[in-house]
């Protein structure tokens, strides 16, 4: 008996130390590297529209300074989270109020009519067109995988 309960509290405890060190390589594949991305997204974009190589600079420029955003913003919220952990507090995720959410929205707009008006000075007609239509189908793509994170949000209550 005593060996059974042996067995089963040393299968517990590798059980837990395998699923931190799972846990560990999450956290590292979630690093964000905004060159990387800057990258991913100018080559799809190369794929759909064949850019020629002073608007492939142009564009990676533009994904490069957005990807810089980016990370300035989730260094910022990752700050702000360890602030108020070490003040003893437990951050949450508190859902924006309506007035929050109008103002992201008109802020994403904003964002997206400068983005436009950048790649309607680089690209020319024909792939300007194709580049709304491309980004119209990601946005759809989207909405159908649940977010912007691929689906993997826990529902809303």
């Amino acid at each position: 008996m005593k060996k059974i309960l042996i067995c089963i509290v040393a299968a517990m405890i590798a059980t837990v130390s395998f699923a931190q060190e799972r846990r560990g390589e999450q956290r590292q594949r979630r690093e964000f590297n905004p060159e990387e991305m800057a990258v991913r997204q100018t080559n799809s974009l190369n794929e759909v529209l064949q850019l020629d190589s002073i608007q492939y600079q142009a564009i990676m420029l533009m994904n490069y300074a957005d990807a810089i955003t980016i990370q300035d913003s989730i260094k910022a919220r990752r700050e702000r989270q360890e602030k108020m952990r070490q003040e003893g507090k437990r951050p949450e995720r508190t859902r924006p109020s309506e007035e929050q959410m109008k103002a992201m929205k008109e802020l994403r707009e904003q964002r997206e009519q400068v983005r436009n008006e950048q790649m309607k000075a680089i690209l020319t007609p024909e792939q300007f067109e194709k580049y709304l239509k491309y980004t119209q189908e990601q946005r759809k793509k989207m909405r159908q995988r649940g977010g912007q994170h691929g689906g993997n949000r826990m529902p809303r209550r």
